[in-house]
């Protein structure tokens, strides 16, 4: 079959959404299905090529002001292309938004993936999102043949706003295990001067939403010799590593940033790490505790993205403040033997959620709407 996905950015734009279409995008290769993906342009790249057996087709975007355009174009790419399924990915985006009042004249099934619907709980006093959330998005659903939700949390979201639950499935994002099939040989320590006791690592970048600060604040409260090190890049916009940079000098805290490293280096990191700690207001669902969790380590976590759902499995804790996550990461290093038994846990829970699983359960979402 040939699958068409709109996206609001993907390669070389990185980030979690982008990252994961392209994941699901190879993995559909492999299956033997043709690709399409339908984006916004990126400096350097041209309109049209194929990325690692993906078409990909950029259409320039008009800007105003923070809100970005399709041209015209766009639509007609989308409505008349030969395409077997489209799917759309991205919310709030103009990958969607735009598109949404022309969905009904999509003549082929129709799945959409918000990578985010539980944003919501973030905005729910907004007049103005109010009015989108429980009003225009479940209207502009309903010529959807499937939603798909990423996490429990949506699942309840979508029916909060309106949305039939037999039209909603839940079609979790995969992790690409090869890079944690076998433990890399030690040495992440050591490189980067780690003298700390316990190693507690944060990847993920300094994004607005990531809620970094209340890591440090939560690190700064804790007993044990300890070190926090906070792994990703630093974005032209929305940044908070300026506010973390200072919060760290005033609390003395024992966090130190690493900013954007070697993967290599990273998956080791996850290896030699004995937690791993988020505190995202909002995530789509989290990847990186995915990651963490192949590499054997749990995670103390606010409760976004998939952090409930896999923490009610074992794999780690949700916390919802930076005394909780400081009084349980203390208790957590202090029972070594209880973080091996999570660890083990999220090891069985990560082998069951791969790239490989994740495009055989798109595969057979779109052959059923197909009648095949």
């Amino acid at each position: 079959m040939h699958v068409l996905y709109t996206v609001h950015r993907f390669w070389p734009a990185v980030g979690g959404t982008e990252l994961a279409l392209m994941d699901l995008s190879q993995e559909m290769l492999k299956l033997g299905h043709q690709v399409t993906v339908a984006t916004s342009d990126e400096p350097g790249s041209p309109e049209r090529e194929v990325v690692k057996g993906v078409e990909v087709r950029r259409f320039a975007m008009r800007r105003m002001g923070k809100f970005r355009y399709p041209p015209r174009e766009y639509v007609r790419f989308v409505l008349d292309g030969p395409w077997d399924v489209v799917h759309v990915k991205g919310q709030r985006v103009w990958s969607s938004d735009y598109l949404f009042r022309r969905v009904p004249e999509i003549k082929q099934p129709k799945v959409f993936t918000a990578h985010g619907f539980h944003q919501w709980h973030m905005h729910r006093r907004d007049p103005v999102e109010l009015w989108y959330y429980r009003w225009h998005l479940p209207r502009m659903l309903r010529p959807f043949d499937k939603v798909i939700a990423l996490t429990g949390n949506e699942v309840e979201e979508l029916a909060l706003f309106g949305v039939p639950r037999e039209k909603v499935t839940i079609l979790p994002d995969g992790v690409n295990l090869h890079e944690y099939a076998t433990p890399p040989p030690k040495g992440f320590r050591e490189k980067y001067g780690v003298k700390a006791k316990h190693v507690l690592l944060y990847a993920g970048g300094f994004y607005d939403n990531k809620g970094v600060p209340l890591l440090v604040e939560a690190v700064s409260k804790m007993r044990g010799d300890v070190e926090l090190l906070l792994v990703g890049k630093d974005p032209a916009a929305g940044s908070t590593k300026a506010e973390t940079e200072a919060l760290i000098a005033k609390l003395k805290a024992p966090v130190r940033i690493l900013g954007v490293i070697p993967r290599e280096d990273l998956v080791k990191a996850f290896f030699e790490s004995d937690l791993f700690l988020l505190g995202s207001r909002f995530e789509g669902y989290g990847i990186v505790l995915l990651e963490t969790m192949a590499a054997g380590v749990p995670f103390v976590s606010t409760p976004a993205g998939a952090a409930p759902d896999l923490a009610a499995k074992g794999a780690g804790r949700v916390v919802r403040s930076a005394d909780e996550m400081a009084r349980v990461a203390d208790d957590l290093l202090a029972h070594p033997e209880e973080r091996a038994r999570m660890g083990e846990i999220g090891k069985r829970l990560a082998q069951a959620q791969t790239l490989e699983d994740a495009a055989r359960r798109h595969e057979a979402l779109y052959r059923s709407l197909l009648g095949e």
